[in-house]
């Protein structure tokens, strides 16, 4: 098991290092020699060659799961997850804006005290972060309770663009491991919480790009069993704040009101309704974006493995599938032509396989 962590630590250090090829072109992280020496000819990898950037990211991706699947068997230290993440906050979010956005908005509401629901980061004139903000031309997304989390990165980075990426993923290496932790107290098993906190799609989505879902699905998931425990009132609360971190949450309200139901069958009935989430309103609204998976492997992380050994395969298969997703703009560097199609195909060939491959054998997964 040690060869494995090693060389799953290892790839995290090297994507952690390759991460910042993808610097945006108006971005300037330091003009130090040191750096530059380092950060030039990685974004001319990136950005010039990237037929290899991609031939390397999705080499670096099937190791990782493959490391990840001997890791879930052998149960490695909780310390192998805290490295995982202190490796990771370091990284820079390579594969989406999101970040950014997030820290553009939180400007307009904390620096500028502007209401971020009326006012866009694109309507501050001469905002230096226009420049390597991509969604500038919209007022918030996400609800008041993400608004004012956002204020913990804002007012730690102290104006500085990096070190308040660096809070902001820092903030979300503290969620990942208090999540982390839930998923231990709550299952009592290390395998559970190894399926969680070492899935790659998470580490990439959550330590690395520093997207939002965790703080949506922690207080969804947590208020369900207060609520579940009697404790109805936090309980419902907590429930409720999720839904003002992003809105998705707010199709497990009925579940609040089932009676005489399982803990078990409570989190299978919210995988399926989060599922019809991300499969079929989520891609209506946009398209299949691979950190909603996030959703999924959180609910999925507190079943017992024994009698949900399909589930766990089915959600595996498709984080892996769900990241293939970076290949053809990785590739391509644009996301027109075929790229829908290419990310169409990686993502459903994967998933097909998986599900054909259960319907064959499904007696095989009763009995392991």
């Amino acid at each position: 098991m040690v060869y494995a962590i090693i060389v799953f630590a290892g790839l995290l250090l090297g994507i952690t290092v390759l991460s910042y090829g993808f610097t945006d072109p108006n971005l300037t992280l330091s003009a130090h020699p040191f750096f530059r020496a380092i950060h030039d000819p990685l974004f001319h990898l990136v950005y010039y060659q990237r037929s290899v950037t991609t031939v390397l990211f999705a080499s670096a991706l099937v190791i990782l799961f493959a490391c990840y699947l001997y890791l879930l068997r052998h149960k490695p230290k909780f310390a192998v997850i805290i490295v995982s993440a202190v490796i990771l906050v370091f990284s820079y979010p390579a594969l989406t804006y999101d970040l950014f956005n997030y820290i553009a908005t939180a400007k307009v509401a904390f620096a500028y005290h502007e209401n971020p629901y009326i006012v866009m980061p694109i309507e501050i004139p001469n905002d230096p972060n226009l420049a390597f903000t991509r969604a500038a031309n919209k007022v918030a997304l996400y609800g008041p309770v993400w608004i004012l989390l956002t204020a913990i990165p804002h007012y730690a980075g102290g104006g500085n663009v990096w070190a308040t990426v660096i809070a902001f993923k820092f903030m979300n290496a503290l969620a990942y491991l208090g999540f982390a932790y839930f998923i231990y107290r709550v299952t009592k098993n290390l395998t559970n919480v190894v399926f969680f906190a070492l899935n790659p799609l998470v580490l990439f989505e959550v330590l690395m790009n520093g997207h939002n879902d965790m703080y949506m699905m922690i207080p969804a998931l947590g208020g369900l069993l207060l609520w579940r425990r009697k404790n109805m009132f936090i309980g419902c609360l907590l429930f409720i704040a999720s839904w003002f971190v992003k809105g998705a949450t707010v199709i497990l309200a009925p579940l609040l009101f089932l009676k005489n139901i399982s803990w078990e069958r409570m989190l299978l009935i919210a995988y399926c309704l989060l599922s019809f989430v991300f499969f079929v309103m989520a891609p209506i609204r946009e398209e299949l974006y691979p950190w909603y998976a996030v959703w999924l492997v959180m609910t999925a992380s507190l079943l017992p493995l024994a009698s949900h050994r399909y589930l766990w395969g089915f959600t595996i298969v498709l984080t892996f599938a769900l990241e293939l997703r970076n290949l053809p703009y990785m590739w391509m560097g644009y996301y027109e032509g075929p790229g829908p199609i290419l990310r169409t195909l990686v993502t459903v060939i994967p998933v097909a396989a998986y599900c054909i491959y259960f319907l064959l054998f499904r007696r095989k997964f009763h009995k392991t």
